[in-house]
């Protein structure tokens, strides 16, 4: 298993300074990340370029340290409960997602966008469990499965599937930030400074240029815990205004089914619950393996609780005016702004870590693992490549900043189905011989998959510029 052998290292390094041993898996997602299983299986705890002399064979050649972090899979046993899983996953999974799904209720209807958020829910439930099932039989990174499974092929294809959904998730992310920044500018100058939404991405590369540079995950752990503050904050804020609305004025014209823009609801639904990254690690931590299916089933049904509730109470509030992000609805005022910058803040901050695995895998492969180390020259080529690649995410971000809704269907479809839903299901089919039954339901959610990447993809393509934009703040102002 990857960073095996920095985990035998820090558990004898808590025994010689007479600390109980480093646990797993910890409550903090970037904890999580840095000290044992890594995203989607694969080792992104730190960069070559900047790897501590405290790990001491860290100089040995490539082979040998392969033999130790195999020699430390062994000797290393998996320690985390499932309740410090449990509550690692759920806050994986609320975040900007839960933000946008009112705007999908309206574009879905009511009734059947509830009961599309909860199908969708099962089967990425479903999905991450027959990834946990075949990691548990056949090992590796969830690329490595792909390879052994089906060839080099497929195991590139998983690699690239992470990479883009990963670039996704940040150009998404962005686009919400220089939504909610632009907001509280303009509340905050009465509109006199309107400045346009592309100013608001761009501004963000003067902080995402330099994060990018960071060679360790683990020094993004001081954002972590005021990122998980901010959101439940915020979420805690539009919940209770909400329900505030609602007592006072009464439910707003809304619709049980929308046919017109129903697909976009779908691809929405899987953004936000896009998670099958994690299910390998967590999986290789967990101390009783055989409850992780008992502890994604609370996660899930949480979260369904929380997004159905956010997004039904704010469709019901709002109706058809519901913006694409919740917030812009809130009224103008010093607690919409506290929320706002304090949301923003923390999805600001989660962008240098979710394209951090992106950055590790183009590296990996246009550089050769060659280290910055000592040589600045080549520190300096992998600087200038990752500050362009927030350039790319930039990009993207201003192409789809006036068509978010669309925008985050057509990421949930394109990028995360295949991760989430097409892929395990092809990787369980592949170990499941013999069992007619279970490889026939995994050849229908393989399809069934395939078709949502489809038809969503192409519905969000399709229906680019027909969804109402967002109420201009300044419209009404002098």
């Amino acid at each position: 298993m990857p960073g095996g052998f920095r985990r035998q290292f820090l558990h004898h390094r808590a025994e010689r300074e007479g600390r109980p041993p480093v646990t797993i898996l910890t409550e903090n997602f970037v904890d999580f990340i840095s000290l044992y299983g890594h995203f989607a299986g694969e080792d992104y705890a730190s960069d070559i370029d900047d790897t501590e002399d405290e790990m001491p064979s860290i100089r040995a050649p490539l082979l040998r340290r392969r033999q130790q972090r195999k020699a430390a899979q062994r000797s290393i046993h998996a320690t985390a409960s499932s309740r410090k899983a449990f509550f690692l996953l759920l806050k994986a999974f609320v975040g900007t997602g839960v933000l946008v799904l009112p705007r999908a209720f309206a574009n879905g209807g009511l009734l059947a966008s509830a009961g599309v958020v909860a199908l969708v829910a099962w089967y990425a439930w479903h999905c991450m469990i027959l990834l946990g099932y075949v990691y548990v039989h056949v090992g590796g990174s969830y690329s490595q499965i792909g390879a052994k499974l089906y060839g080099p092929w497929a195991g590139k294809v998983v690699t690239v599937s992470i990479a883009t959904a990963q670039l996704g998730f940040c150009s998404a992310y962005t686009i919400f930030v220089a939504t909610n920044a632009r907001s509280v500018w303009n509340a905050l100058t009465g509109c006199r400074y309107n400045l346009s939404s592309t100013f608001w991405v761009l501004i963000q590369l003067l902080a995402y240029i330099p994060l990018a540079w960071v060679r360790k995950i683990k020094q993004f752990a001081p954002f972590a815990l005021v990122a998980n503050a901010c959101i439940m904050s915020g979420l805690g804020y539009v919940l209770l205004y909400d329900i505030g609305r609602i007592m006072s004025k009464g439910v707003a014209d809304i619709v049980q089914y929308n046919p017109l823009r129903f697909p976009l609801l779908v691809g929405t639904a899987v953004f936000a619950f896009e998670g099958i990254t994690l299910v390998i690690p967590v999986v290789d931590s967990m101390k009783h393996q055989q409850k992780f299916p008992h502890v994604m089933s609370a996660v899930m049904l949480v979260c369904i609780v929380i997004f159905c509730g956010i997004a039904a109470l704010s469709y019901m509030a709002f109706g058809n005016s519901v913006e694409t992000v919740i917030l812009l609805n809130l009224p103008d005022g010093a607690p919409t702004i506290v929320v706002q910058l304090l949301y923003s803040l923390a999805i600001m901050l989660s962008v240098p870590l979710q394209l951090y695995p992106a950055v590790r895998i183009f590296e990996d492969n246009l550089f050769s693992h060659s280290s910055g180390k000592g040589n600045p020259v080549v520190k300096w080529e992998k600087n200038l490549f990752r500050a362009m690649l927030t350039f790319v995410v930039a990009s993207i971000a201003i192409f789809g900043a006036e068509q978010l809704d669309n925008f985050i269907a057509i990421i949930g479809a394109f990028a995360c189905t295949p991760l989430s839903f097409i892929y395990p299901a092809m990787l369980h089919f592949k170990i499941s011989e013999g069992h007619r039954w279970t490889r026939t339901k995994d050849v229908v959610l393989a399809v069934i998959g395939a078709i949502i990447m489809v038809y969503v993809t192409y519905i969000g393509i399709a229906s680019w510029g027909a969804s109402p934009p967002d109420a201009d703040q300044c419209s009404a102002k002098p």
